[in-house]
């Protein structure tokens, strides 16, 4: 009589993996970076959030405490000065020209979410308040008398109004591949209002 078989052991079941804090708060920040720049901060809900970076609501929470919080955070995770201001002072206004004119468009850019946010009063002078404290103060202590501060803005202005016809609402003038006359033009500027504004 033949013997019977016995049925094959089952392996326990494994373990869940250990979720990685880093690269759920880095999801969570990209998911929030693209709802905001796309919808803006009152339109993008948390649980909105949270599905886009395929997690639940509560984590986000856990993560980050409240939308508000998110959002500076997400402002805060890629604004600021690194990638503009190059190793030489005579030489910015091509370096930022260069970086600006090469850096492709991306869903989630931080100029976007600022964008939607000037629109919005609940988060409106949040977001002027993070753009002083992270850019126009930095770049106004970098630049220098005289008159630091306007020229801050100033360069902030050439950059950011370039951006939003290059972007948010793109001109034929800005769509094609890279222009290097129109970046000369922009690097020349730029290097005027670094280099010093003549006194009125």
């Amino acid at each position: 009589m033949a013997q019977r078989k016995s049925p094959p052991r089952r392996r326990p079941a494994a373990a869940p993996r250990p979720r990685d804090a880093e690269q759920t708060r880095s999801e969570i920040l990209h998911a929030a970076r693209v709802l905001f720049a796309t919808r803006g901060y009152a339109n993008a809900g948390m649980r909105e959030i949270a599905a886009a970076a395929g997690i639940t609501p509560a984590l986000v929470v856990r993560y980050f405490g409240s939308k508000r919080d998110l959002f500076i955070a997400a402002i805060e995770s890629d604004i600021g000065l690194g990638p503009f201001l190059g190793p030489d002072r005579a030489t910015v206004g091509r370096h930022i020209a260069r970086y600006f004119f090469s850096k492709p468009m991306r869903e989630a850019d931080t100029l976007s979410i600022l964008l939607h946010a000037a629109g919005e009063p609940e988060v409106c002078d949040l977001a002027t308040e993070l753009l002083a404290a992270r850019v126009i103060q930095p770049l106004a202590r970098w630049l220098g008398p005289p008159r630091a501060e306007a020229r801050a803005a100033l360069l902030l202005a050439i950059i950011s109004g370039t951006w939003l016809f290059r972007q948010a609402l793109p001109m034929r003038a800005f769509t094609g591949g890279p222009d290097t006359a129109l970046a000369s033009c922009m690097a020349a500027q730029i290097q005027h209002v670094v280099d010093g504004l003549p006194e009125a």
